[in-house]
C-alpha cells in the first residue's frame, strides 16, 4: 500500500512533465512553420514582362503576256521579335531580340528561276539601367548585330577571261561577316513610353569579319588577313514612338557612334517604321533602314569604291501573331 501511495505522486509528475513536453513540441512545430512561411520569398517572375511577335509578309507578282516587261516574283519574309524586361524598384533590365529572313523567287513559266535574299537580320540588345530621378538614370548597354546567310550584290558587270563583259553576282557578306558588337556605359533620359535617349562617352565597338575571303580583302575596315577591328569612342542611342491614330503607330530608332581617333566620321544606323493594324491578325507596315559607315567601301556604277549611304525600304502586308 505504501508503495502504491509513493508511486502515485511520481506518476503524476511524469504525466505533467509529458504534457509539458508535448506542449513544447507543439510550440516548436508552430514556430518552425511560422519561420518557414516568413522565409518564403514572393515569386520574382512577377517582376518580368515577356512577349514575342511573329510577322509573316508576302508579295506576289504574276505576268501573262505583259508587254510592259518584268518577270514573275514571289517574296516571303518572316520576322520574329521577342522581349524580356525586368523591373524592380529603381532597377530595370531590358532585352530585345529581332530576327528576320526573306527570299524572293524571280522568273518561272519558261524563264530561268532565281532565288535572291530580300531580308537577313539578327539584332540582340540588352540594357541595364538604374533610375536617379523621374527622367534620368545610369545605364549600361550591349548591342550585337549580324546576319544568317551569305549576301551578294547581284548582276555586277565584270570581265570574262576572253575580255567580254558579263554580269555576275559579287560575294559581299556572310554570317558574322560582318558582325558589330557595341558595349557602352553612360546616362539615359526617358519621357514615358514616347521618347528615350542614351548618351555614352565610354563605348567600345568591335567589327568582326569571320570569313577568310572577306577578311583577306580587308572588308569592313579590318586589316587584310585580320578578323576583328576595335574602336573606342562615344555613342548615342535614341528611340521615339508616337501613336498617330488608334491603329497607326510611327516609331524610329537612331544609333550614332563616333570614334575618338576620327571624330569627323560618324557611323549611323537609323530605322523607321510605320505600322497599321487592320485587325488582330493583319498588319500593313512600311520600314526603312539607313546605314552609313566610313569603313564599309562600296563599288558604285561608275567603278569607284568608297563609303556610301546604304538604304532599304519595304512595304508589306502580312499576318501577325503575338505570343504572351
Amino acid at each position: 500500500m505504501k508503495k502504491i501511495l509513493l508511486a502515485l505522486p511520481i506518476m503524476a509528475a511524469l504525466n505533467a512533465f509529458g504534457q509539458n513536453i508535448n506542449e513544447m513540441n507543439k510550440a516548436d512545430v508552430e514556430n518552425a512553420m511560422k519561420v518557414k512561411v516568413a522565409d518564403v520569398k514572393p515569386d520574382s517572375l512577377k517582376n518580368w514582362k515577356t512577349g514575342a511577335t511573329i510577322n509573316t509578309n508576302f508579295t506576289n507578282t504574276g505576268l501573262v503576256n505583259w508587254q510592259g516587261g518584268g518577270q514573275n516574283a514571289l517574296t516571303l519574309t518572316s520576322i520574329f521579335t521577342a522581349y524580356a524586361n525586368y523591373v524592380k524598384d529603381k532597377n530595370q533590365w531590358s532585352n530585345l531580340l529581332e530576327m528576320g529572313y526573306g527570299v524572293t523567287r524571280l522568273g518561272g513559266d519558261g524563264a530561268p528561276v532565281k532565288l535572291r535574299k530580300s531580308e537577313d537580320r539578327f539584332v540582340f540588345t540588352t540594357k541595364y539601367s538604374r533610375a536617379l530621378n523621374k527622367h534620368w538614370g545610369f545605364a549600361a548597354l550591349g548591342d550585337f548585330r549580324t546576319q544568317f546567310d551569305k549576301g551578294y550584290k547581284y548582276d555586277v558587270k565584270s570581265k570574262a577571261p576572253d575580255g567580254s563583259e558579263i554580269l555576275a553576282d559579287e560575294f559581299i557578306s556572310n554570317l558574322l561577316a560582318p558582325a558589330f558588337a557595341v558595349g557602352s556605359i553612360g546616362f539615359e533620359y526617358k519621357k514615358g513610353d514616347m521618347f528615350y535617349a542614351m548618351v555614352s562617352p565610354v563605348t567600345s565597338k568591335v567589327t568582326i569579319v569571320n570569313d577568310k575571303t572577306l577578311s583577306d580583302a580587308g572588308a569592313y575596315g579590318v586589316k587584310a588577313g585580320k578578323k576583328m577591328r576595335s574602336e573606342f569612342g562615344a555613342y548615342l542611342n535614341t528611340a521615339f514612338k508616337y501613336k498617330v491614330m488608334d491603329n497607326i503607330t510611327y516609331q524610329t530608332n537612331l544609333n550614332l557612334f563616333m570614334n575618338y581617333k576620327t571624330p569627323q566620321l560618324i557611323d549611323v544606323f537609323w530605322d523607321n517604321a510605320i505600322l497599321m493594324s487592320v485587325n488582330k491578325l493583319i498588319q500593313v507596315s512600311f520600314n526603312t533602314n539607313l546605314i552609313y559607315d566610313d569603313d564599309i567601301k562600296i563599288l558604285d556604277k561608275s567603278g569607284k569604291t568608297g563609303p556610301k549611304i546604304q538604304f532599304k525600304h519595304v512595304l508589306a502586308v502580312g499576318l501577325v501573331y503575338k505570343l504572351k
